[in-house]
């Protein structure tokens, strides 16, 4: 992509290569009664919005598209913050645990059931048992 280049234009080429990369021929991704919708950002429960912050929608995304990988926490970082989490001196902070709970949180005010199983000592899985 020739230089200078709109900040827009490269997310949204970067969003196709993720998209044809993972196999996603549709905007939206559905699990139990929930529906993300990738272009509007947003993840509904039967018509109902499940407000969440840009990084949790992130987190929900990726752990979507690696269904029944266990992903590690470093994995997770480095995919919502990029590389700034180099930069970062507490390599054993919480952050994306606290994500997880708060994304647990939300989607179980629609539904009992626990879509992110932890894998301890390792990471997060998006739980392939469940109806995706």
């Amino acid at each position: 992509m020739p230089k200078p280049y709109s900040l827009l234009e490269l997310g949204s080429r970067m969003q196709a290569i993720t998209r044809r990369k993972h196999g996603v021929t549709q905007d939206t991704l559905t699990f139990g009664g929930f529906v993300m919708n990738l272009s509007e950002r947003s993840v509904r429960h039967d018509g109902t919005e499940v407000v969440l912050t840009r990084r949790e929608f992130d987190l929900l995304h990726y752990l979507l598209l690696h269904r029944g990988r266990v992903l590690t926490r470093m994995q997770l970082s480095e995919h919502i913050w990029g590389n700034m989490i180099s930069d970062r001196d507490d390599h054993d902070s919480n952050f994306i645990d606290v994500h997880v709970k708060n994304i647990r949180k939300k989607l179980g005010a629609f539904d009992t059931r626990d879509w992110v199983e932890t894998v301890r000592g390792i990471g997060y899985r998006f739980k392939p048992t469940q109806e995706v």
